[in-house]
């Protein structure tokens, strides 16, 4: 799963990318593991010698000229390209940002929406004048004739100013719309990037109240932080970070709530295998055991037979696969089992 980060430029997009991936990105794309003590434990539990937690790979989005138009088009076909936004907005103050007073994150995030809005306008009138015009040499399918009605609908509801995310698209429709990548669509996350002078007052702050009002208004999630202090932060050795949060008066870091908060957004759900190699998977929610097996390797879809199938907590508890086997509370399911969030699986198959 791929996450776009984008910003106006000195908004600190870069810097909380950098604090995120901790300095080993690849030309600003990093694999980001998603925090998940339950992965630890089996891991630890079961003596895995190599450890495979479930990442999500972020992708730092190039700055852009507001001025400039083109620029503006290349970085919104770049976000085309993956499956969750997180726009990062500037909430401090700071003499080289391009813009200095007044700071105002909620005009900043209208910014962003208007141009998400347009922009989807345009693929969508650029459909509706192919599908028009396949229309008129009467070749169209019943299936062209329902996208033509779905996009007319979305049109619609672009036009005065609403996101596509909660817009309910028919299962025989999803194909045909998802090369689109409409970024109304896509889940986004909010992210204020604050001063470190506001770090544990930010309910005092009327700048981010309005932030959140508009947040809300649009059904999207927000989180502050302040990207210099998790950078910083993350460059300490581990037995010194606890003494900069207690003396800054942070509870925690924010990098693992925001890795967590795109994580429920993209509507996915773990499960695990367990043995010499212990592994976290990443599939969506609604996902079978044949997902799963297919998820790990071809073959094992190819070739299922049944999946052996118990809850991460219930391994745990009785103190490992074999024992929850012994116990059992171990489960064979076949091909249309459903998939839980934390199911560990060991798939028989045969090819």
């Amino acid at each position: 799963m791929r996450i776009a980060l984008l910003g106006f430029p000195l908004s600190g997009r870069t810097t909380l990318f950098d604090a995120l991936s901790g300095g080993h990105a690849r030309e600003g794309v990093a694999s980001i593991p998603i925090p998940d003590p339950r992965f630890e434990q089996l891991a630890h539990q079961a003596g895995a010698r190599k450890r495979t937690p479930a990442a999500l790979e972020w992708h730092d989005l190039p700055d852009f000229n507001p001025d400039k138009p083109e620029t503006a088009r290349q970085l919104l076909s770049l976000a085309r390209q993956n499956d969750a936004l997180v726009c990062v907005l500037r909430a401090f103050d700071s003499p080289y940002a391009p813009y200095h007073a007044p700071i105002d994150p909620a005009r900043d995030l209208r910014f962003w929406l208007d141009e998400f809005v347009l922009s989807d306008l345009q693929v969508i009138e650029n459909r509706i004048e192919r599908l028009t015009k396949l229309f008129q040499s009467h070749k169209e399918s019943a299936a062209d004739r329902a996208e033509h009605a779905l996009l007319c609908q979305m049109h619609r509801a672009l036009s005065v100013g609403e996101l596509l995310q909660a817009f309910e698209v028919p299962h025989e429709l999803e194909a045909r719309l998802r090369g689109f990548g409409f970024l109304t669509r896509k889940p986004m996350v909010v992210v204020a990037n604050i001063g470190e002078s506001l770090l544990g007052n930010e309910a005092q702050s009327e700048m981010l109240a309005s932030l959140q009002a508009l947040c809300d208004a649009h059904g999207l999630p927000l989180m502050s932080l302040c990207a210099t202090f998790e950078r910083d932060l993350r460059q300490l050795p581990e037995a010194e970070q606890a003494e900069f949060l207690q003396i800054m008066g942070v509870s925690e870091p924010a990098l693992p709530r925001l890795v967590r908060l795109v994580y429920e957004q993209l509507r996915l759900q773990v499960f695990y295998t367990i043995s010499d190699e212990a592994r976290a998977w990443l599939l969506p929610k609604g996902s079978t055991a044949l997902d799963a097996a297919a998820t790990i390797h071809s073959d094992l879809a190819r070739g299922f037979i049944r999946a052996e199938v118990c809850p991460a907590d219930e391994v745990l508890a009785a103190g490992g696969w074999k024992a929850a086997h012994k116990a059992g509370k171990v489960q064979l399911v076949g091909k249309e089992y459903l998939i839980r969030d934390g199911d560990v699986i060991y798939v028989r198959f045969n090819v």
